[in-house]
């Protein structure tokens, strides 16, 4: 064991994205425009991020 983590930092990045997301989905919901833009960025980004994850962790 490498040493002990705090809970924001097992936490804190599965929390950001998803208030990332939520955000994302409840904007793109309930209004049109400019918020379906960026609800459709911040969910592309949670997805990024995760495959960004995956392909570091294959390394």
């Amino acid at each position: 064991m490498r040493g002990s983590f705090s809970l924001l930092g097992i936490f804190g990045a599965p929390l950001m994205l998803a208030g990332l997301s939520l955000t994302g989905l409840v904007g793109a919901l309930l209004a049109d425009g400019l918020w379906d833009w960026i609800g459709a960025a911040l969910l592309a980004a949670a997805l990024l991020v995760l495959a960004w994850a995956r392909v570091r962790r294959r390394r």
